[in-house]
């Protein structure tokens, strides 16, 4: 997926009232064209093994890494499955390590997991479902987060096309927000993202971004 994204919860929002009223602000304020429906599910799995020390992995020994562990970490024993799509266009990710490491892999990949018992235990699980909507040069999907059984708000996702440079992009993105939420809406706007930790690119977003954006705001926010 090209382009910048940025992931936000809405906290506050009111279920299908509130998927109702974005849909009626990006079609009829915005003009934006309905793609379709939409969905993406986050699954957390714990090990009994820090994932850290069994494979080795060299952890920066420097000032900061020193220090408690930022929120939005997860532990070395904690391991994150992001699912985007369906069909052909399905793409999963794993997110594990303390968040340092992202990878995506073949489908088959998560019936493997399942599969090994002793290591990754299935803990919890996050569903979106939602619509997906176009307009002339910007993707918003929007959907109501359930964690389990428990409705969690809204999550909305903006990609913006035409440049993958975040740092130059969130004004743009910042100005969609704001004509399609309500003005005393309570939005995480899901700050203190750092794509180095993973040795991902800051400048340059990739579809293993958008997945560490997701996970990084599920465990800022203790919702998984």
């Amino acid at each position: 997926m090209p382009g910048s994204t940025w992931v936000l919860w809405w906290k506050d929002a009111q279920g299908t009232a509130s998927l109702g009223l974005l849909q009626e602000r990006l079609l009829r304020g915005l003009r934006a064209n309905l793609k379709g429906r939409w969905s993406m599910d986050t699954r957390l799995f714990y090990s009994p093994y820090n994932f850290v020390d069994l494979q080795g992995l060299k952890v920066s020994n420097d000032a900061d890494t020193q220090q408690t562990e930022p929120r939005g970490t997860a532990s070395d024993q904690s391991m994150y499955l992001v699912v985007r799509g369906q069909g052909a266009q399905r793409r999963q990710f794993f997110v594990m390590a303390s968040n340092r490491v992202v990878v995506e892999t073949e489908p088959e990949m998560e019936s493997i997991i399942l599969r090994l018992k002793n290591l990754w235990v299935p803990r919890q699980s996050a569903r979106i479902e939602g619509y997906s909507y176009e307009g002339d040069d910007w993707i918003i999907r929007t959907g109501n987060l359930m964690v389990g059984t428990s409705y969690k708000g809204l999550i909305i996702e903006i990609n913006y096309l035409p440049c993958s440079n975040p740092e130059q992009t969130r004004g743009l993105m910042r100005e969609l927000l704001m004509m399609i939420l309500p003005s005393d809406a309570q939005v995480d706007v899901n700050a203190g993202v750092d794509y180095r930790r993973a040795s991902l690119d800051p400048h340059r977003m990739t579809d293993q971004h958008t997945a560490y954006q997701y996970v990084h705001l599920f465990t800022q926010s203790s919702l998984l």
